[in-house]
């Protein structure tokens, strides 16, 4: 306690906080230890093991002292904290130094990194887009729409799925309906077939988020 309250030695340049306190005008006192100036002396440094910083502010915030019993001192700047009218205290991830939220740290210079935002992803395909910013959903020539189509019966024979199976995946696919007849059905290639199993991923996580 003389170390605390009643020691003058301007030199001091640091000071140790290895206990807590609740009280502001103690915690005031045990720092004040070491911001006497001296000769010579530029700074000091103080080592809070308590946590004193965090629930009292820095010692050179704003302090309203009262001059009637009734009322306690008070750090207005950490009050704004507390209540979130401030940015709150915390320890610099780098060097352990006490920052603001949100801000770079003083003594080292880290700076926070924002936090990743969620990001919406939707199913779909790359297309060509020409100088006019119109955007073809496939890019596709005709030909080679008609060789998809060709494929998706080729794939639906081999499943024993119905012709319509290769109608509507078609019209998933590019937006529009297949404007051939009596096209004969091909083997489905790798691309196809990939393009297919994708498709029908989607759908069953589709369906699970729903249910």
């Amino acid at each position: 306690m003389i170390f605390t309250e009643g020691f003058d030695c301007p030199d001091i340049g640091a000071i140790v906080l290895a206990r807590p306190t609740k009280s502001l005008p103690l915690y005031l006192q045990m720092v004040g230890r070491g911001l006497r100036q001296a000769p010579n002396k530029r700074d000091c440094f103080l080592i809070d093991h308590a946590g004193a910083v965090h629930a009292h502010g820095f010692p050179d915030d704003p302090i309203i002292w009262p001059l009637k019993d009734d009322k306690k001192v008070e750090n207005i700047a950490q009050r704004a904290r507390q209540v979130g009218k401030a940015p709150a205290l915390c320890d610099c991830p780098e060097c352990g130094a006490v920052r603001f939220e949100g801000q770079p740290c003083p003594a080292c210079g880290w700076r926070p990194k924002p936090k990743p935002k969620a990001v919406t992803i939707v199913d779909g395909d790359l297309g060509r887009v020409d100088r006019a910013r119109r955007a073809d959903p496939t890019g596709q020539s005709d030909a080679a729409r008609r060789q998809f189509y060709a494929e998706l019966l080729g794939y639906a024979a081999e499943r024993n799925f119905k012709p319509g199976f290769a109608y509507y995946k078609f019209e998933e696919k590019f937006k529009a309906k297949p404007p051939w007849r009596n096209v004969a059905p091909l083997a489905p290639s790798l691309e196809t077939r990939s393009w297919i199993r994708s498709r029908q991923i989607a759908y069953a996580k589709a369906k699970k988020r729903a249910a």
